[in-house]
């Protein structure tokens, strides 16, 4: 388990480094959903529930981290008025989105973990082809919560990466050469009639 980046509290965050927040947990929350287990054809799912624990807890402190992390930008974008009070307030709306995301991978996750109980009880039973059944049924439910639980990562990272880009300060050309002024022209006289 990685430990989740710091929640910056003080004065506002510029453009770029209201950017490299989003971006940082951004990149978090997709090596978070990496690190779930395939649920291929050629891997099987652990007998074990230490690898779901540890998921489960690396997620729900996700969920911790980046609700703080929009809780920050919201008092952020209360004190500070003016055009820092939008880019806090947009990266606080930003941060709750990837909560509510993340809380669907959590509700996955946690779904997974029952289906693994049902394989757990299932297996101290004398083997029959309604327990097969009953088997196969969990194991497919399983290995389906699994991947929707990496399928929300992956949409809250890319929800981050996206709004990230919403952040940034729009780049202005430089020019590359300043143009000569145009002299002049002398006052003309005006004409009395």
């Amino acid at each position: 388990m990685s430990p989740t980046p710091h929640v910056r509290e003080g004065p506002p965050l510029s453009g770029f480094d209201a950017m490299a927040q989003l971006h940082g947990l951004a990149e978090h929350i997709h090596r978070t959903a990496d690190d779930m287990p395939l649920t291929g054809p050629a891997h099987a799912v652990g007998d074990s529930l230490d690898e779901l624990e540890d998921h489960v807890r690396d997620i729900a402190g996700l969920i911790v981290h980046v609700t703080g992390a929009a809780a920050a930008a919201d008092r952020e974008a209360r004190s500070h008025p003016g055009v820092q009070n939008e880019a806090a307030r947009r990266r606080a709306t930003a941060l709750t989105h990837a909560a509510g995301t993340l809380g669907r991978a959590l509700a996955d996750l946690a779904e997974a973990v029952t289906h693994f109980g049902v394989l757990h009880h299932a297996a101290a039973l004398p083997r029959s082809p309604p327990l097969a059944r009953v088997r196969d049924t969990s194991r497919s439910l399983l290995r389906t919560r699994l991947d929707r639980a990496r399928e929300h990562l992956h949409e809250a990272g890319r929800q981050l990466q996206h709004d990230a880009a919403q952040l940034s300060p729009p780049i202005t050309p430089r020019p590359t050469s300043v143009p000569a002024a145009a002299p002049e022209a002398a006052p003309t006289a005006a004409r009395r009639r």
